[in-house]
């Protein structure tokens, strides 16, 4: 049987009516797809997706959703400025060194104000060591000239220096400059209760725990270690203690 040059005309039109019909439809489900899935960058924080990555000392697989952390430790003057809205004693260091002798109930004040919450732990060492087990935010060398911390050998003087000194790993000084204080419980070893026996009451078990992480000024760089924290008392503050906030993909 014969086609009809007309009839396969039509028919080469209908094809490509439907081939046009289709990719449109394509092309608007996987726009549809991508502006629900947008990520939107967040001025002064890093961006970091969902996924698996090495957690701890043993590397044990963690999966983790999709998060923001502070490029910077929080420092005095965004401090301050939360202070003369809210009240609070201002904190008398430089505006551009970091806020520090505040308690994790200040930060979390803090952090909810600038509708933000602290880090946890699994986000802070995420953001800290990679996905590919980074010792220190730099990498693996044991470097203490690239961080704020004890046995830098380039350091005259051993304070608190600027929230954006050294160089971005992206983020600034998660290695040295104050301790990172932790949303989260934890169980303080028995080293912790001993470093905290002169604390006004003394400290103890019972009540409550966060971890600090990164090392500071006053430690050396092998307690900066990506993996590695210590354990302080919720009402604790010192001069080497700050924190960064952190916020949730929505």
């Amino acid at each position: 049987m014969r086609t009809s040059p007309k009839f396969a005309a039509h028919s080469g039109r209908l094809v490509v009516v439907v081939l046009v019909v289709l990719i449109g439809l394509i092309t608007s489900a996987a726009g549809v797809y991508l502006w629900v899935h947008r990520v939107f960058a967040v001025p002064g924080m890093v961006y970091y997706p969902g996924g698996a990555f090495p957690f701890g000392p043993a590397n044990k697989p963690m999966n983790l959703g999709p998060f923001y952390i502070d490029e910077t430790e929080v420092s005095n003057s965004e401090f301050a400025e939360f202070c003369r809205v809210t009240g609070c004693q201002p904190p008398a260091g430089a505006p551009d060194l970091p806020v520090a002798n505040v308690t994790i109930e200040q930060a979390r004040a803090f952090a909810q104000w600038k509708g933000k919450r602290l880090p946890t732990p699994q986000e802070w060492e995420r953001a800290s060591r990679g996905v590919d087990a980074l010792r220190y935010p730099w990498g693996k060398e044991d470097d203490p000239k690239r961080a704020n911390v004890l046995d830098n050998p380039n350091l005259t003087q051993h304070a608190l220096m600027p929230v954006k000194s050294f160089t971005a790993t992206p983020e600034y000084q998660m290695a040295g400059n104050v301790w990172e204080m932790l949303e989260g419980p934890v169980t303080p070893a028995p080293a912790d209760l001993a470093r905290f026996a002169q604390l006004v009451p003394p400290a103890t078990a019972d009540e409550q725990w966060i971890q600090i992480r990164g090392g500071s000024f006053n430690t050396p760089l092998a307690e900066a270690v990506t993996y590695q924290y210590r354990a302080i008392p919720e009402r604790f503050s010192a001069p080497d203690i700050g924190f960064r906030c952190a916020k949730a993909l929505k």
